[in-house]
């Protein structure tokens, strides 16, 4: 066959799929859903991009501005520690809703991450979708109108048997189909979610996110889980009986794929991996490591060092408040860790149950590309904590060079220079795909068995 041939066949194709009225339909509705979600999600990711940018602004110059005072005090004093977002977050927010935006760094404590955004959100929109969930659910749905009567419905009408019996191949029709219904696809769902991200890619600070490979990799993802469905429906069509079978089929299919599977995934992943209650291990953080030691223990450090010193200079508050300081981050770390590991045991599960349905492959791999999966969210706590560790340790030391000296110990505005903001550097592309391994695999494994059943189905059409 000649390309002039292949060409004709997908202007044939094109001018059947848009003689469709419910293909216009959902090309005229689908860009302007989208849009209006879209919308909904940017009006709070832009609002809080200012205040993040302003609110880190002015805790720097608080900590400077604090004036003269023991550098012990300053580390109650504490300064804010501010998540940098994703930009992809307004099209894919991940958990980012359900954790908090800063932490408040402090002596003896790791404490929480607040200003959760689903707090302060309106009634409505605490429940609203976004332009990645809208994909995630209906997406599936655009492609099984595209396809579903791909084959079925020539087949009850004769022109499949009229075409083949003038000469037409199967296979090089159902390749055309599927181009010119991935086209379609492409142009009314994937088109207007690269744009939405194009435009917050501009509008919003990077913050080091690298958004632009990251929305390249995020809109190929979509692509792929798009594919999936439409092969499947395209199977189906080449086999059922009538285009009113094919459908019956494939919204059962896409009820159980798209609803009913990712929410028994989430259930399994409970009984599969169970983690610890957070307040359990809150409590047993408190218990190990409190903030406030009490006089019997604070009296047996002090003689222990005084043992240590052995007559040398030594003052013994910092020394003391240094030793309690690290022993604390021993307890943080086995605990706290322990039990942020156990998230990401739940999570790599939940990714390897996207060998279930294409739908829970999506959604772990999708939220690891955008940048708002729990993995790089413990990659942001777990850096103010080294940064919380590294300042206190300094304030403690400055503590501990005033050994012998007379009067009380005070610092000002030159070592307050001397401490570095907090500067994060988000986890790199290549690192998120390497922890999103398992997903990945799943989502282009659903696409290859799909692919593989249309072209086995295509070999043994019937008319």
């Amino acid at each position: 066959m000649s390309a002039a041939s292949d060409l004709a066949l997908l202007r044939a194709e094109t001018r059947r799929l848009w003689r469709e009225p419910r293909l216009r339909w959902v090309a005229a509705l689908a860009p302007l859903l989208l849009l209006i979600v879209f919308l909904s999600s940017w009006n709070g990711a832009a609002r809080l991009a200012d205040d993040r940018q302003r609110f880190a602004a002015a805790e720097r110059a608080r900590w400077l501005e604090q004036g003269q005072k023991d550098p012990h005090s300053a580390a109650h004093f504490g300064v804010w520690a501010v998540k940098p977002a994703s930009p992809l977050a307004v099209l894919a927010p991940g958990i980012e809703p359900f954790v908090g935006l800063a932490v408040w760094l402090e002596a003896h404590k790791r404490n929480e991450m607040i200003f959760r955004p689903s707090q302060d959100a309106h009634p409505i929109m605490r429940g609203a979708t976004s332009v990645g969930q809208l994909l995630e659910l209906l997406g599936p749905l655009f492609a099984i109108l595209l396809g579903f009567t791909g084959f079925a419905q020539d087949r009850q009408r004769g022109t499949l048997r009229m075409a083949m019996g003038n000469g037409g191949r199967p296979a090089r029709m159902l390749l055309a189909r599927f181009a010119v219904m991935a086209g379609v696809l492409a142009a009314v769902a994937l088109l207007p979610a690269a744009l939405f991200g194009a435009y917050t890619l501009h509008a919003l600070p990077d913050a080091g996110w690298h958004g632009a490979g990251r929305l390249a990799v995020w809109g190929l993802l979509q692509f792929l889980y798009l594919l999936a469905f439409l092969l499947i429906a395209l199977t189906v069509s080449l086999k059922a009986p009538s285009a009113r079978a094919a459908l019956a089929i494939m919204l059962a299919l896409w009820l159980a794929l798209c609803v009913v599977l990712p929410r028994a995934a989430g259930n399994a992943v409970q009984v599969l991996a169970p983690g610890p209650p957070y307040q359990a291990v809150r409590q047993s953080v408190e218990q190990a490591a409190p903030a406030y030691e009490g006089a019997d223990k604070w009296e047996a450090r002090r003689a222990a060092l005084l043992a240590q010193a052995n007559g040398a200079p030594i003052d013994l508050r910092a020394a003391q408040l240094d030793q309690s300081e690290r022993e604390s981050h021993v307890v943080f770390d086995r605990l706290l860790g322990r039990f942020y590991d156990a998230i990401e045991t739940q999570d790599r599960a939940f990714g390897w149950l996207g060998a279930l349905t294409p739908a829970v492959a999506l959604q772990a791999a999708g939220s690891a590309v955008a940048g708002t999966d729990f993995h790089q969210h413990r990659h942001f706590i777990d850096a103010a904590e080294s940064y919380r560790r590294t300042t206190i340790n300094r304030l403690n030391g400055d503590l501990m060079r005033h050994a012998g000296r007379d009067g009380p110990v005070e610092t000002g505005r030159d070592f307050w220079e001397s401490v570095p903001a907090f500067d994060y550097r988000p986890p790199t592309l290549g690192m998120a795909l390497a922890n999103a391994l398992a997903p990945l695999a799943m989502l282009l494994a659903w696409c290859l068995l799909a692919a593989g059943a249309a072209w086995r189905a295509v070999k043994g059409v019937r008319p």
